[in-house]
């Protein structure tokens, strides 16, 4: 009798085992395909034409969808809106784009930057810290009073971008001000389409590679596509940063008769940020998401990885240390979500335009400006 209970005993241990042990493979070892994107996320399969075809977990849903109940919960919401996490959207977004959900990870490095935790020379648009819209770095007409969130640049639901960026962003105010049949008019900024430069993601090859997933493709982007969506990028950012975008000779005690509301500008000159040209858009020089020791590079286009590479391979085969304290940014001002540590953007443009009387510093290298777009 007592070998039958040690039996069952033994039974049960290795059932319950094999239990944890199924669970920990999920959570750690966890391979997102386009029905199950991540760990309980489930999307349908059927779509409405009885064909097997996954749906979009944002966006293009469905008359059968499960995708709603995924962030929204009906009965037990933890705010107004039925969201299922307390610290709504941050929590909500992080519960797949943390790491958990392979496609997009904002806490890895990629066009958009990172939401790092290294506290390295980082910064970042933190959102869910409470910041205030209108209290945005150069912030001037703009006064809204909405907190920074992820949906503040973003609609969960979807958008005609494919990294679902707004087509009108929170904080939208008119402030620059352009020629129409010759007479002076203000602009919208945030309110127009932004396409940018993908590319197919080759880690997700088989996923791309399939027929049956509406046309969803994992992609990587370097920003936007053409000339036009740099200067819509730049109105994008200015809807909350509006004094950074304004005409560069905005503040000249010359420029007699301007328009009401752009006439306080308290500076003569302002490095152009609204333009097609290479370098002169937001997001020539800064990430949108945020930078970190990990991101920044020097005005060679070199981040620390590619420093601790050996010379073979066109490093410098540095220890993680010394490549880390070359890289640190030391500005007073800190890394303000910049893609080159300190003030080595500016050196990587103006370097080769604007010469110096001292040599060139001996192995110096100023090819980053391939990086700037």
């Amino acid at each position: 009798m007592s070998k039958i209970k040690i039996g069952f005993s033994a039974l049960l241990t290795l059932i319950m085992l094999s239990m944890f042990a199924a669970l920990a493979s999920a959570e750690g070892n966890f391979t997102p395909t386009p029905s199950n994107p991540a760990p309980g996320i489930n999307v349908g399969t059927i779509d409405n034409s009885g064909q097997v075809n996954q749906h979009k977990t944002h966006g293009n849903f469905q008359n059968n969808t499960n995708s709603c109940a995924n962030c929204h919960s009906t009965h037990n919401g933890d705010d107004s809106r039925l969201l299922k996490f307390k610290n709504a959207e941050y929590d909500m977004c992080l519960s797949c784009h943390d790491g958990t959900m392979g496609f997009y990870n904002v806490q890895t490095a990629s066009g958009a930057g990172i939401f790092s935790e290294s506290h390295e020379s980082e910064s970042m648009h933190n959102v869910s810290s409470g910041i205030i819209n209108g209290k945005a770095p150069g912030a001037y007409l703009n006064k809204d009073t909405n907190e920074l969130e992820c949906s503040s640049c973003h609609n969960p639901h979807g958008s005609v971008n494919d990294r679902l960026l707004k087509e009108n962003v929170i904080g939208s105010v008119p402030f620059a001000y352009g020629t129409v049949n010759g007479v002076k008019v203000p602009v919208q900024n945030g309110v127009k389409t932004i396409n940018l430069s993908l590319s197919d993601d080759p880690d997700f090859a088989a996923i791309n590679a399939s027929t049956t997933n509406s046309g969803l493709k994992i992609t990587k982007s370097i920003g936007p596509k053409d000339s036009q969506d740099k200067i819509n990028y730049s109105q994008f950012c200015a809807a909350c940063h509006d004094d950074y975008a304004a005409s560069r000779t905005a503040g000249r005690p010359s420029n007699a008769g301007k328009t009401a509301g752009n006439t306080n500008h308290d500076f003569l000159y302002t490095h152009t940020s609204n333009s097609s040209s290479q370098g002169r858009n937001c997001a020539a020089c800064h990430y949108a998401h945020g930078t970190d020791i990990t991101t920044l590079m020097d005005t060679a286009g070199k981040t620390i990885d590619d420093l601790k590479k050996p010379v073979a391979q066109g490093g410098k085969g540095w220890s993680d240390a010394v490549a880390k304290d070359y890289m640190k940014d030391v500005s007073v001002g800190g890394s303000s979500n910049k893609k080159f540590t300190n003030m080595a953007v500016c050196w990587s443009c103006h370097q080769s335009t604007h010469k110096i009387d001292t040599p060139v510093v001996p192995g110096g290298d100023y090819s980053g400006k391939n990086k700037i777009r």
